[in-house]
Order: C-alpha cells, then sequence, then structure tokens
C-alpha cells in the first residue's frame, strides 16, 4: 500500500476574523494514553506579533474535530512564545520551546538592517493532568545559548529525554545543531552532542526520531547565510542514541521546515515545505540504513501545492521570513498504518493549522 491522505481537516480558525485578528500557527500534536490527541500552538494578532501565546486544544475522535482552544498558562509577560509537547514516560506531558522578550508591540523579532534577533530564552513546563493544566513554564539554558528549539523533545528508553536545537542567530558564522539531554524530566538540560557544525550554514527547524537499536536520526533545514540561500535537507544520523554523529546526509530535497517520524529500522515518513518554486507540502518515504552515504526516497505524496506557497526570495532570511505562507509541518503516529500531519497556513487571508489523516505505506 502506498502514501494515502484523506481530506483536509482545520484544527483552528479565527471564527470572527471580521470582529477580532487571531493568527495561528507553530502547532506541534501529542497522542493521550486515553486515546485523546492535544495540539498545541500559538495565536496572536499577526504572525510575529508580541502577544503570540501558547494554546491547546484537543481531539476526542482521532482529529477530526477539536475543542475550542485556550491558553496553556496564564503568566503574563511581555514575551512572544512557541512550544511543543511530548509525553513522558511516566505519563506527565511536557512541553518545552522557547521566548522572545517583547520591548514593545512594534519591534520585530529580526532587525531587517542588522539582522540582530531580540533576546531569546528557552522554556519548559508540565502538566500533570493529560493537558488541561500546565505549570508556569520555568527558564532554561545550555551552556549559555538560546537555542531554536521548535520541535518536540523524544524519551529514551531509560527516560533520558533529547531534544535538538541550534544556537539561533543569523550571523554567517558559528552555527550549530546541537542535541541536548535532560535526566530530570525537563527540568535542566545539558549538552550530548553537535550533530550539525555548520559554520555559515544554519540547521533550522531540527526535528529528531529515534528508529531502534539506539538509531537517532535529526532532520535540519540548512541555510546559507553567507550566500542568503537555501540548501538540501539533511539528514543527521547516530547509532548510539545521539554521544555521536555521522557527516550529515544531503537528502537532494530541497525544502526547508520539515518534520519526521520512524516507519522501521531504516525508513522514515518525512514531510517537507517547499517554499521555494515548485511550492508546496510534501510527504516522502526515505530509506536511511545503517552507514548509509546517500538517502533513498521510495515513494512521495503532496498534500497541497501552487505559486501563491511560495515565500519571496528578495531581502534575504529576514525577507523570506516576513513572507511564509506556510511552515512547522508535524507528524504523529495514530497506529500501525495510520498517522496525522498537520501545518500552519494562510488560507482565506487567516493563519490557521489544517491537519490531513494519512495513510502508512506497508512494513517492510
Amino acid at each position: 500500500m502506498a502514501l494515502t491522505a484523506g481530506e483536509s481537516g482545520t484544527i483552528y480558525a479565527n471564527p470572527a476574523p471580521l470582529l477580532v485578528s487571531r493568527q495561528a500557527a507553530f502547532p506541534g500534536l501529542v497522542a493521550l494514553p486515553g486515546g485523546d490527541i492535544l495540539a498545541m500552538f500559538s495565536i496572536g494578532q499577526a504572525f510575529d506579533a508580541a502577544d503570540m501565546r501558547a494554546h491547546v486544544c484537543r481531539s476526542r475522535d482521532g482529529g477530526r474535530s477539536w475543542s475550542e482552544p485556550v491558553r496553556m498558562h496564564a503568566a503574563e509577560r511581555a514575551e512572544s512564545e512557541s512550544f511543543k509537547p511530548v509525553l513522558l514516560p511516566d505519563g506527565r506531558l511536557l512541553a518545552t520551546g522557547y521566548v522572545f522578550e517583547r520591548p514593545d508591540d512594534l519591534t520585530p523579532i529580526a532587525d531587517p538592517v542588522t539582522q540582530e534577533l531580540l533576546p531569546m530564552r528557552n522554556r519548559a513546563a508540565i502538566s500533570h493532568d493529560g493537558g488541561h493544566t500546565w505549570s508556569e513554564p520555568h527558564a532554561f539554558s545550555v551552556d549559555g545559548a538560546a537555542l531554536e528549539l521548535s520541535g518536540p523533545a523524544i524519551a529514551l528508553d531509560d527516560g533520558t529525554l533529547l531534544a535538538a536545537g541550534a544556537p539561533f542567530h543569523l550571523r554567517p558564522e558559528g552555527q550549530e545543531g546541537w542535541l541536548i539531554e535532560s535526566r530530570d524530566g525537563g527540568t535542566s538540560w545539558s549538552r550530548r552532542s553537535v550533530f550539525f557544525a555548520g559554520g555559515h550554514v544554519a540547521p533550522w527547524e531540527c526535528r529528531l526520531c529515534r528508529m531502534g537499536d539506539g538509531r537517532i536520526a535529526v532532520q535540519v533545514w540548512a541555510y546559507d547565510l553567507a550566500a542568503q540561500a537555501n540548501l538540501d535537507v539533511q539528514l543527521c544520523l547516530s547509532d548510539d542514541d545521539g554521544h555521536s554523529f555521522a557527516p550529515p546526509l544531503a537528502t537532494g530535497i530541497r525544502a526547508q521546515a520539515s518534520n519526521l517520524m520512524s516507519l522501521t529500522h531504516d525508513r522514515l515518513l518525512a514531510i517537507h515545505a517547499h517554499r521555494e518554486a515548485p511550492a508546496g507540502l510534501v510527504l516522502r518515504e526515505m530509506r536511511a540504513g545503517a552507514g548509509a552515504d546517500a538517502v533513498e526516497v521510495l515513494s512521495e505524496l503532496a498534500l497541497f501545492g501552487g505559486a501563491d506557497r511560495a515565500a519571496h526570495s528578495g531581502g534575504g532570511i529576514v525577507g523570506q521570513f516576513a513572507s511564509l505562507r506556510f511552515g512547522q509541518p508535524g507528524l504523529l503516529r495514530l497506529s500501525p498504518r495510520e498517522a496525522l500531519a498537520c501545518c500552519w497556513m494562510v488560507e482565506d487571508g487567516q493563519h490557521v493549522i489544517k491537519s490531513w489523516p494519512i495513510g502508512l505505506p506497508e512494513p517492510g
């Protein structure tokens, strides 16, 4: 059986767009033990608004319908925030992510002239009741750096948590991708390894998954800050639970934000946001065996596409950030043969959260 996709659904769209601006972005999904699915995403007046705050909603019917979103926490800080959830081995939920400190409503995150960023901090929060309530997010730091932790953490069999991200800056030097670990349920974190030493090439939107037998895969959007150009998506593989990594594999896929999940010990399902022509959101079944020196694409399926989805190429990366039409795709396995994909996108002039039911290929 090949990859299949059902009709798209809407996790969230502003119910009153003529009266109030409520733009949604940066979704993450997690399956709960009782069968619910929890979605976490940010809502604010605009895509980069200072009032972007994390919200949660849930589905009790496999992603076909969703509750109204509610604030993840009630703390009021002058920060815009983004978090992603993961289910811990002990049944708690952990949300990790980052915030930008906002001096006022009109200062952008990235200065269009200097390309300097507003101060950024990593934060984490815990839920003990299936995501109905959350602790106030606490700050953490790894070696004094603020990491672009835009994807969820994963848990190893011994309870160690792993997360992947880059110390976030826009300078064409010193770019790296770090794998970090927590041995206390997400309270504190330390650096486990460097999976990508890019120099002037930044590894953004890092996503990781376990492939079994100690194999860890990290997929990144590679952006050349010296040339101001997107490169092929890179896949970084470890055979020792992330203590070390082989050199990154160029996938031959010119895409940006992406995500992945394991299908077997050597096969992955990836989802790629192509924001250069031909623009679109594409699922790919890929093979990356132990010791592989290349990634083999076995099948692919486009969820949507069109020239109106492309980001602007002028103005460098800051101009690209400002013209995004969709992004941060996610994947959640629901059963051995079913998954749920999601992303944010602009639809009818509104930033909304969309989903697609996915039929998975036969194992083997």
